[in-house]
């Protein structure tokens, strides 16, 4: 191979590196999740387990969860999930929502998600609630919605 044919070899490989590594990075710097985003839930008693509200698009928010430990009957209808404020008023009645989708194996239950209209649930709207979880009139946990920047 001749010496021109090396300094084009090199050059054209130098090249085509930088064209790569400046056709990957992107030209609008990735959005930041910003607090507010994301809240948690942390049961820790009784019950034992989590759930996220996360924001998605379409103003809707997404709540995932499942409880690992606590719930001792099978039967799904003998709990109520329920979102209340400071004062002990519900503010939010997840029970339904729950109900349908989990699966109690006791001690614990399948996971849960189910995508609310902001109207319902934001995680604005749910940080600072309570999230009780009662069997018949007994209430088994709380646990304190929180903001992950928190």
């Amino acid at each position: 191979m001749s010496r021109k044919s090396l300094i084009f070899a090199f050059i054209t490989l130098v090249s085509l590196i930088f064209v790569g590594l400046t056709q990957s990075t992107p030209l609008v710097p990735l959005q930041k999740r910003f607090t507010g985003d994301v809240a948690y839930c942390d049961f820790g008693d009784k019950v034992t387990g989590r759930f996220t509200w996360t924001n998605i698009p379409g103003n809707k928010c997404r709540v995932t969860g499942q409880f690992n430990t606590g719930l001792d009957s099978p039967n799904v209808g003998d709990y109520s999930f329920f979102l209340e404020d400071g004062s002990g008023n519900s503010v939010h009645d997840l029970t339904q929502e729950i109900a349908s989708q989990i699966h109690i194996n006791p001690p614990g239950a399948s996971p849960f998600q189910c995508d609310f209209p902001f109207s319902l649930t934001s995680v604005k709207d749910v940080t600072g609630l309570c999230f009780v979880v009662k069997r018949g009139g007994t209430t088994l946990s709380k646990g304190i919605i929180k903001d992950v920047g928190q």
